[in-house]
């Protein structure tokens, strides 16, 4: 409603909406209000990354560049063996309560996580502490490391490798009068960033940022002024609900909202915008992808041709159409088809997919799959205008080409290892049981992948596979990925990969993960259960050298092919992160044609979005 003084439209938390950007939070409900501890398992979905805190090194999400944030360049490499390396903090940043940040900040936090091995429950403690042997300060702007391992990816992993750091500095001055750091909660934080905690909601539906008055002073101050002086993330409800809210501009950035509901907005406010103007729309270039993951220690799915048969059996197009409206883009690779990576990974591939062919001489790629895909979404009554229509446009928006979808080859490859139909038209193992393949599926926490899950447990049991989807929280999707005992199959978001550096995702390609089919012990790497002896001696020849190589980006290659050819993980699509804007009080967002980030409120990039979005001087 409009406040006493006449002066326009305030927020229910008591800010002129005008001045304040408001994101729809990513978790709906935090468990854990109270906790702004980034030593523990903190509130991490409110604006932390993105306002509170600052790393040494952040990313050009939209070039896949690192670039220098607290610190004053990247760092010098001090030998050889890439170990040593000498780091130079930019001088003048303040904490939000005046004190300045010096290494002795970044000493304490250092000492903080090797102290802390066992009792911190931040993950990302173990991450460090493993990597970093040693560490000193040489004067008030000057620190060393030396790491355990000869240290390639150090900006990316002591700094931002996609969507934030696992090392986050903690003022000394603060938590150095703490007794016990782990039950610290730290609750209204002094913070690097240019914003400050102002309130939250104890039951943890929102948490409001104020602009610190000495912003230029912060971590990223020197990018320029944030342009709202609040920054709220606050849930506005389930799906329903949300939709009434942003058509009424009660909020400014969503995170995952439907297709259908996206549109049925845009019909009832002109100011909610797209990334895209033409299908798929969104921005596609999440580090991950969508894709099943199979226990290849399990018979059958440890043979070659039944993983395949489940690949040709997978009408991506029907799944894409019914579960998203067609806004998706495909990807046939175990890695997320982007600007950033397809000149290096996708291009030199596509003529080897072209050629690929079976043992059985068949050939199972499509490069037809995205103009196919154009004309079944016109014939389904899609504008001409909204679909992309020369072969570039089609190739950008829909992917390079797809596995066919051919259920009577999928036939013949099951007959190859004696699993036959029955009477009934389902796949028996040799033995004449039916063979009932588990396919486990998000539960409604994730409502566009829990479609996407039923979509392909329907796809495969047309093509003769009896399935049964299961659906699961949160908690225990992340124990079946991580637990043979558990996992058959399931439907996962996997294949995270950024920059061309692909050793963040791939390290665990080794015989040293490998653990027993029935285990019950947690795996820790090498999530595809993949025995593989070149895909081992590629990744460990990997290890060695700067991931800027041509040799390294080689080895890159060389392992998809080994993925592909062994099925050893049935990519779909990139995440179809369907994210629509309303520019009613604010304008600037990411979008094609200004792609100065990714467009992702969730990521610590998002303070680019806070740098670059304008008022619209509506109040």
């Amino acid at each position: 409603g409009e406040a006493a003084t006449g002066e326009g439209v305030m927020t229910d938390v008591g800010t002129p909406r005008s001045e304040t950007l408001i994101f729809q939070t990513f978790d709906r409900k935090a468990a854990n209000p109270d906790q702004m501890n980034p030593l523990m398992d903190y509130a991490v979905w409110r604006g932390f990354r993105e306002l509170g805190w600052g790393y040494l090194w952040e990313m050009d999400t939209g070039t896949g560049e690192s670039y220098p944030e607290l610190t004053e360049s990247m760092p010098e490499v001090l030998n050889d063996e890439y170990t040593k390396f000498r780091i130079k903090l930019k001088e003048g940043i303040y904490w939000s309560d005046g004190v300045e940040f010096t290494t002795d900040d970044i000493i304490f936090t250092f000492d903080a996580y090797f102290d802390g091995i066992g009792k911190l429950t931040n993950g990302n403690i173990t991450r460090i502490t493993n990597y970093i042997k040693s560490y000193e300060a040489i004067d008030k702007y000057t620190f060393e490391v030396e790491t355990v391992k000869p240290a390639y990816d150090f900006t990316t992993v002591m700094g931002v490798d996609t969507w934030a750091s696992a090392f986050i500095p903690v003022p000394k001055h603060i938590f150095e009068q703490q007794e016990d750091l782990a039950a610290f909660r730290n609750t209204y934080p002094v913070t690097l960033g240019p914003y400050f905690v102002k309130e939250f909601d104890p039951n943890g539906f929102w948490q409001l940022w104020e602009r610190r008055e000495d912003w230029e002073r912060s971590a990223w101050g020197w990018m320029g002024e944030p342009k709202p002086k609040w920054v709220l993330y606050k849930d506005f409800g389930p799906e329903e609900s949300r939709v009434l809210a942003f058509v009424q501009n009660q909020y400014d950035v969503d995170t995952f909202m439907s297709p259908d509901s996206i549109k049925g907005a845009q019909q009832r406010n002109d100011k909610i915008t797209t990334f895209a103007p033409k299908m798929p729309y969104h921005n596609m270039d999440d580090a991950c992808s969508y894709g099943v993951m199979m226990n290849q220690h399990k018979a059958p799915l440890d043979k070659p041709e039944v993983r395949w048969a489940l690949a040709l059996s997978l009408d991506l197009k029907d799944v894409g159409i019914n579960s998203v409206s067609g806004e998706f883009k495909a990807s046939p690779l175990p890695m997320v088809d982007t600007q950033i990576l397809r000149p290096v990974y996708f291009d030199p591939l596509i003529p080897w997919l072209n050629e690929l062919a079976l043992p059985d001489g068949y050939k199972p790629f499509d490069p037809n799959f995205g103009s196919d895909l154009v004309d079944r979404l016109k014939e389904m009554g899609v504008a001409e205008s909204e679909l992309p229509s020369t072969p570039e446009e089609i190739s950008t928006g829909f992917g390079i080409g797809y596995w066919k979808y051919d259920p009577a080859e999928a036939e013949k490859l099951m007959a190859s290892v004696g699993m036959n139909k029955n009477a009934d038209g389902f796949y028996t193992l040799p033995d004449g049981t039916v063979w009932e393949l588990e396919l486990v599926i998000p539960g409604d926490w994730n409502k566009v992948m829990q479609r996407v899950g039923f979509s392909l447990a329907d796809s495969w049991r047309k093509a003769g596979f009896q399935v049964n989807a299961r659906q699961v929280d949160n908690a225990e999707f992340g124990n079946v990925q991580n637990t043979n005992a558990l996992l058959t199959s399931m439907l996962t978001w996997y294949n995270c990969t950024f920059t061309p550096n692909y050793l963040n995702q791939w390290y665990g390609i080794s015989p040293d993960y490998i653990l027993p089919a029935d285990s019950t012990e947690l795996i820790t790497g090498n999530a595809w259960r993949w025995e593989n002896e070149r895909a081992f001696e590629l990744i460990a020849e990997s290890k060695t050298m700067p991931t800027t190589d041509q040799r390294f980006r080689d080895i890159g290659v060389e392992v998809l092919k080994e993925f592909v050819t062994d099925m050893a993980f049935i990519n779909m699509m990139n995440i179809p992160t369907t994210i629509p804007t309303n520019e009613y009080y604010w304008t600037g967002y990411p979008k094609q044609d200004n792609y100065y980030a990714v467009p992702y409120s969730w990521w610590s990039s998002a303070k680019e979005m806070v740098v670059n979005v304008e008022p619209t001087g509506m109040k």
